[in-house]
Parts: structure tokens; sequence; C-alpha cells
């Protein structure tokens, strides 16, 4: 590697750091940004495998930043990032090299940081490296140590081939994504197995292990009870069970044939939308080349693709596009291949088409811009924080859904928000950990209901440990530590939850709800329904986004209606009518297509005598009247409804005349 290539490595970090830290979110977002933020912050322990390289190096860049801790975390995904680009750009010259001189030197030179930053401005990368996750740091070492495996196989010596054993190893406590790299690099050794000797190969495999020691970390920090504690493993058993991602087994290659072509169509489309279909034939071209020319190199390449493919169609995760990072890699670099094939072809004209390439990685990235600008992003933070909000004092709060519970336990441990409130994860509560930490942490809370907590806890570990248990029971346990933990802290304090929907609802089914704010409460009936105005819910950032949600934010905001929802029926119970209207109108205002809300106003405004106002209702409904209804007949019934009255006010009138 020459002084040029080390200067232009870090032109490319510069740059697109740049690009990420002024694009980054400036607060907590979705997914698992709220939690890995607080296990970097103490530092403390994430959820499977508990990414303890990535929490203490988390840790070290708070601590030089001195920033709030969601703030430094998405610094630290900008820079890894950039990082990556700039590992990117080496192993590009590395494989694009074709030791010509003058022209062709240039090309190839010029090739290769296109090919950094076409990665770069995907959307995939760009969009894991402006918040908090670890893909960007995961794929900053794996390049890393993929970097120094190509410098052995040039001739660079022994020393690189045991460096980047080490940091494969070391990049495991990150993310196992790792082991997509696997099959590619084991046959690329036995490929240039004549180069190794069994000194230099024990000796690598020595460092391998000894970056895997990195997980040493998980137990020995459990042990001091760390508020960000996820999984607890401080005994071997629940150790295994984490670094083994023992809970999400049931989402892997479990898949039907059906299932997995619309993945592999899914997979299509993102990467087209990342690199566009005119990447396709330089991409064909690229790998006739490898083919002819280096094969040790195509196979390489091929064996990574299809291994992440293959692993990544067979998981069953929403988050699951940062998983085909490697193949989007691997995708670009043959296109940056079949750029180089084409121009040695031109001669001296080939300068110009690496030009044209080069502008296009830009070009790429001045268009996707305004679509990942994350900057003004306080989406998730707004949501959280109206949840924190609407909270009743002292109250215990089931929340059913990540996206929710992970945003609002960072609120509230990392600035205070709240701490009177408990918050479950309601799915989190199936884990005996996860329990027991709430037991111990909240003695008093749980002084009646614990030996149902406990009781449950015994049953699941059954279950946990693949020892006999009997599935009936272990449902009755859960069912029955849901109802006891909500009955008896309903004597001293108010239980809400978002929306009570799957198994949630049927635990709680039969329990009188209303409305709180954004969340719905159990309600008994000796209690009063709390009244708070839907205009006091904050809801700037659900307006200046409502005409582009995505799939995840639609989920997110449904929590909003189903609240209104609930209060418009429990004040329509108790014949407040006009307070119950007030919640109808909120639901109609952002949700426009709620067909029920529209029909329910107009069943209070008959009530009311309001027939006008109600044929208005319909008229504005109209739009998302479903499929096979008749609105003229409803207008003809209320017109009637109005023609009695205008008959019965003018019969009253002449009476009292």
């Amino acid at each position: 590697m020459n002084k040029i290539s080390r200067i232009l490595a870090l032109v490319v970090f510069a740059v697109v750091s740049s690009v990420y830290i002024v694009t980054m979110e400036p607060t907590v977002g979705f997914i698992d940004s709220g939690e890995l933020s607080l296990a970097c912050a103490e530092p403390g322990i994430a959820h499977p495998t508990g990414y303890p390289l990535y929490c203490l190096f988390g840790r070290l860049l708070k601590m030089i930043t001195g920033l709030e801790a969601i703030l430094s975390s998405n610094l630290f995904s900008a820079l890894a990032g950039g990082f990556t680009s700039a590992m990117i750009f080496l192993i590009a010259s590395l494989i694009l090299s074709s030791r010509g001189k003058g022209t062709a030197k240039k090309s190839e030179v010029i090739i290769s940081a296109a090919c950094a930053l076409f990665f770069a401005f995907t959307r995939t990368f760009w969009g894991t490296s402006t918040v908090t996750e670890v893909y960007a740091f995961e794929m900053a070492l794996d390049m890393c140590a993929l970097f120094f495996l190509l410098l052995w196989t040039k001739g660079g010596g022994s020393k690189f081939f045991i460096l980047g054993a080490y940091l494969f190893g070391l990049s495991f406590g990150v993310h196992m994504l790792t082991i997509l790299f696997a099959p590619a690099v084991l046959f690329l050794i036995i490929i240039e197995r004549k180069k190794l000797d069994y000194r230099v190969f024990f000796t690598s495999i020595a460092f391998f292990i000894i970056g895997l020691t990195i997980y040493i970390y998980l137990p020995l920090r459990s042990t001091c009870d760390p508020s960000a504690n996820f999984g607890d493993p401080s005994t071997f058993e629940r150790f295994f069970r984490h670094v083994s991602a023992w809970q999400y087994r049931v989402w892997m290659f479990n898949r039907p044939i059906a299932e997995l072509f619309v993945s592999l169509k899914l997979f299509g489309r993102q990467l087209i939308a990342d690199t566009t279909i005119f990447s396709i034939p330089f991409v064909i071209i690229g790998l006739i080349f490898l083919f002819r020319k280096n094969r040790t190199i195509f196979f390489f390449l091929t064996a990574t693709f299809l291994f992440d493919v293959i692993y990544a169609l067979n998981y069953t995760i929403p988050d699951i596009e940062a998983y085909y990072l490697p193949a989007i890699f691997v995708w670009i670099l043959l296109v940056g291949i079949g750029f180089v094939w084409i121009s040695s072809k031109l001669g001296k004209y080939g300068i110009i088409l690496s030009i044209i390439f080069f502008a296009s990685s830009i070009f790429f990235g001045c268009v996707r811009w305004k679509r990942m600008d994350r900057s003004d992003y306080y989406f998730v933070e707004e949501t959280a924080q109206n949840i924190l909000a609407s909270a009743p004092r002292n109250s215990l709060v089931y929340l059913n859904n990540w996206d929710y519970y992970a945003p609002v336990i960072y609120l509230q441990k990392s600035r205070g928000l709240r701490e009177d409130v408990l918050f479950l994860d309601y799915e989190l509560m199936r884990r005996s950990w996860y329990s027991q930490q709430k037991l111990d942490c909240h003695p008093v809370f749980f002084a009646v209901s614990a030996p149902v907590v406990e009781d449950f806890i015994r049953k699941v570990k059954a279950f946990e440990r693949h020892e006999d248990f009997s599935a009936e029971d272990l449902e009755k346990a859960w069912r029955d530590m849901h109802y006891t933990i909500a009955t008896t802290a309903l004597a001293h304090r108010s239980v809400c939850g978002t929306f009570f929907g799957g198994e949630m609802e049927k635990i709680f089914e039969t329990a009188p709800k209303a409305g709180c704010g954004c969340l719905i409460e159990i309600v008994p009936e000796e209690h009063m329904v709390h009244y708070i105005n839907p205009g006091y819910i904050e809801l700037d950032e659900f307006n200046r986004l409502s005409d582009n949600f995505t799939q995840r934010e639609k989920a997110i905001v449904s929590l909003y209606s189903h609240s209104w929802l609930s209060s418009a029926n429990a004040f329509y119970n108790m014949r407040m009518m006009e307070r119950a209207k007030l919640f109808l109108e909120a639901d109609i205002e952002y949700y426009p297509e709620h067909w029920n809300s529209y029909k329910n106003l107009a069943v209070i405004q008959i009530e009311q005598g309001l027939f006008e106002q109600a044929i208005e209702t319909f008229k504005r409904a109209e739009p998302y009247i479903p499929y096979g209804s008749y609105p003229q007949m409803i207008y003809d019934d209320l017109k009637r409804k109005i023609q009695e009255k205008d008959s019965i006010e003018a019969l009253d009138s002449l009476k009292g005349g």
C-alpha cells in the first residue's frame, strides 16, 4: 500500500464520515437504537449476542466526546461507516490493480474510489451508518480483516494473515454477521495453503481465539448488575444461551419455499434500489473477467455473495436488510471490475469511463441525500415522550412493541424522565431472566404478586433448558402472572398499556378499558376515567411525516387511534357525548380512512338530533365507505328524520301559539 493510497483512503474516510455526521439522526430511533446506546453508555450488555466489543468502543467514544449517549452512539456509527468505506477503497485497489502504469493505473484508482463511494451511498449502508446500530462497526472490522488477508495472498507476509485472523475473531464481538464471510475465507486459505506453514497456521488460530475472548466481558460485566443487562449472562447457562442467540433460533431456517421466493424478490428489489439496474451488465462482465483471469478472487467473491444471500433469506426478522451488506459489497466490487475491464479496452479513453463511474457514485449520493437525511428526524422520540407524558403518576405500563419499549426506557434512564413509572416489556416477560430482574429491582412493587411470578419463572426455566414441561401449565402460569400483577397493582396505582392486542388482549379482554393520552388504561368500575384532551398530545412529527409514513411508522402511530377510540367508547357509555365526539373527531383528523369513526360520530349526532350534521359526516366519509354500502339509503333515512323533526317542531310551535 503506497502513500497515495493511504492519503486517498483518508480522503474517502473524511468525505463519507462528514456526509454521515451531517445526515445522522439527532436522537433515539427505531429498533435497537435506545437499548444499544444505553449499553454503550454504562457500559452494559445488549440483546443477543451481547456485542461486547461494540459496547466497549461505544463507551470509549462517549468518554472522549462527552456527548449524550444517543448522540455518541450515532456518531460511532457515522465514523465506523466512514472507516468501512476507506477500507473498501483499499480492498478494491488490491483486487482491481493490474500493475499497469500511467492512464491504466489512474483508472484503477478512480474506479476503486468510486466503488467505495458507491457502497457508502447505498440506501442500506447509509441508513445503518446514521443511527445507532452495530452493522457499520461490524463491516469496518470485517473489511479490515479481509484487507489484511488479501495483502497476505499478494505476498505481504504471514504477519498479515495472523492479523487478519485476530480481527476476524475480534469482529465476532460486534456481530455474528462475520460468519457470513467464513466459507469464502476458508476457500481462500485452502487455495493459498502453500503460503502457510504449520507455525503460522496455528499461531493464527491462537490469535483468532484471543479475539473471541472479548466475550469474557459479558459474564464479568453482568455480575456488576448494570441497568442494561439483557439476558443476565452471569451464569454459564445464560451466557451460552446469550452468545448462541437461542431466543432468535425460531426465526432461522424454517421458511417454506414460497416465502423464500418472496424474500428473494425483496432482496432483488433492495439490490437494484441500492445499485440500479444499470449495474447488472457490469457485474456480468466482471464475473466473466474474473473467471478467466483470477479464479481465486472469483470464487472468493461468489462464495461470499451466495452464502450471505442464502443465510439472510432464511432468517425471518423485520430488519433483515443490513444482513445483505456483504452481498452488496461483492456486487459493487464486481461492478468496479467490469468497469476496469472495459476501460482497459478503451486505451487512453478508458480514464473517461472511470471518471463517469466516479461521477455516478457522487450523483447517486446527491440524489439520495434528501431521502437519507435524518438530521431532523424526531418521530420516535416524539412517540416515546407522548407515552411517558400519558402515563399516570406511579403507574404500571405494559409496552408490547420493542419500538416503544427501547426508546421509552432510553429516555427514562438516560434523561431521567418519569422515573416514577414502571414499564414492562410484555414479550420479554416470557424470559426467566427478565421477570427475575424486575422482581429483584422492584421488590416492593411485586411484594404481593411475587409468588406467582416466581412460579412462572420456575416453569419457564424448564422450557428454556429443554426439560420436561407442560405447555398447558406454562400457559396458565403465564396468564396467572399477568393477571395477578395487574390486579394487585390496581389496588395502589393505575395500570396502562400500549394498545392491548394479540395475546395481551386475550389476557385482559374482560377488563374495562379507556384511553389515557396515547395509552389505554384498565379502569375498574370504581375508578374515574382519565380525560386527556387529544389536543394536548404532541404530534408535530406525526403531521410532518404522515403523507410518507413507512410501514413501521404506520404501526407505531396506530397507538393514538386505539387510545382515542377507546376513550370515545368509554365516554359514550358514560353518556358524555361531547367528549366522545372530540376523540372521534381527532381520530378522523389523523386517520381519515377510518370509516367506523365517521359512522360512530354520526350515530352520536343522530342520537343528539343533529341530523344535518350527521349527513355532513357521512358526506365526509364517502371516499372511505366500504364497497357494497349504499350511502344514498343513509341520506334518505336521515332526510326523513329531519322532516319528522321539523314537523314536530312546527306542531309544537302551533300548540304553543
